[in-house]
């Protein structure tokens, strides 16, 4: 029986950020998407990444991380 192992598109982003010793406000900086925003989704997990702003971090860190 195979396990799910689909990583949450969140845990992906702070696990790069966290390999490349780059703070989420560098990442809300280039980005142009406010440090709450970014807070809210990826710490608090209040709500969903938005396909707009994984665009605008996708462009940023090089990566290609998508919303499943």
């Amino acid at each position: 029986m195979e396990k799910n192992t689909t990583q949450d598109v969140r845990d992906a982003i702070l696990l790069h950020l966290e390999q490349i010793e780059r703070p989420l406000s560098w990442l809300s900086d280039k980005t142009e998407i406010p440090y709450p925003t970014l807070y809210s989704v990826l710490k608090q997990r209040t709500f969903s990444m938005s396909d707009k702003n994984i665009v605008k971090i996708n462009k940023v860190l090089d990566t290609n991380f998508i919303n499943d």
